[in-house]
């Protein structure tokens, strides 16, 4: 029988890790006096304490902040205007489309009511400016052999 001393040890290694009995994990007991019932420290917290404290401990406090904004876009404009836009976050401005140009001219108006509501409401979420974009222009070409036009003109809405 040929011997291969690598083999060998490897097998003596064996025999000793898996002979005699297992090993078991021990088992570290708590100290008794760290967590006793009615203690301090011990009542529950509120969950918006708890998440808050989460949040600016990882820094998410503004990213949170902002997708408030979005979420409650009904609650700062109104469930009217809020019906015919459409806001969006790009970098830290937030794009509202409107559905027709006279609502995009109406809140061009409002607009700066608009940025005072968010920071009044969301100091944290650091939104430089509100910009209000109309309805892109409806495509008329119809088909291959379309004659050129003068190009688009109002949303007529």
């Amino acid at each position: 029988m040929p011997s291969n001393p690598e083999a060998v040890r490897f097998f003596d290694h064996l025999v000793t890790v898996f002979s005699g009995t297992k090993r078991r994990r021990g088992v570290v007991k708590a100290d008794p006096e760290s967590s006793q019932p009615f203690q301090a420290g011990r009542d529950p917290r509120l969950l918006g304490a708890v998440l808050t404290k989460n949040f600016d401990d990882r820094g998410w406090t503004p990213f949170v902040a902002r997708a408030a904004v979005l979420a409650n876009w009904a609650d700062i404009v109104g469930d009217d205007v809020a019906g015919h836009t459409t806001p969006e976050l790009v970098d830290d401005v937030v794009v509202v489309s409107c559905d027709s140009s006279a609502w995009a001219t109406q809140l061009r108006i409002l607009r700066h009511q608009i940025e005072h509501e968010i920071i009044e409401r969301f100091p944290d979420c650091g939104i430089e400016r509100v910009d209000v974009v109309g309805p892109g222009a409806p495509n008329q070409i119809r088909g291959p052999r379309s004659v050129k036009w003068r190009g688009p003109r109002d949303t007529y809405g």
